[in-house]
């Protein structure tokens, strides 16, 4: 649920290669197409095994940290940023599971991201815990696009721009 539409970055992460973890870094740097350095950058769906290619729109996710510490208690586990495949771990804006198609994430002065979907949990998170994918359904935050480029780092404002409904 959604509390409120200012929140803050509480880490940034990448990894070059798929899986998870991602790893937490200083600072990132949102190109065009995703965070420089990390797998999902892309304009093709790196995903998508068969037939022709489709567009990547899935070029960053945003994950709340209300929900890993919620997943933390409930499965007892120790899930830390970078942990279900994030690149920005955000909080104050709740599970983030009532933003939609088209809305828009402003994060610190230049980046802003736009909402492509909510991110389905996929099966590699069961290297944490059996019942991850479970515990994710609905709330494994969101994918986006890069609407506007720039650097985030912990710290940055978010802020929410919502499509009206």
């Amino acid at each position: 649920m959604l509390q409120s539409t200012i929140g803050t970055v509480v880490s940034v992460s990448l990894r070059p290669d798929t899986g998870v973890p991602k790893f937490p870094q200083p600072e990132i740097r949102v190109g065009q197409y995703g965070i420089e350095g990390d797998f999902h950058a892309g304009t093709i769906n790196k995903h998508k095994k068969a037939g022709s290619p489709e567009p990547n729109h899935r070029q960053l996710t945003v994950v709340a940290r209300e929900v890993l510490d919620a997943v933390n208690e409930r499965l007892g586990t120790d899930l830390g940023p970078g942990s279900i495949g994030e690149n920005i771990l955000v909080e104050g804006l709740g599970d983030l599971s009532d933003l939609a198609v088209g809305d828009v994430l402003r994060i610190g002065p230049e980046v802003a991201l736009r909402v492509t979907t909510q991110n389905t949990p996929c099966a590699t998170l069961s290297v944490y815990h059996k019942d991850i994918v479970e515990a994710l359904i609905g709330v494994r935050g969101v994918t986006t696009v890069v609407e506007s480029q720039g650097s985030v780092k912990p710290g940055d404002a978010v802020a929410l721009v919502a499509v009206p409904r």
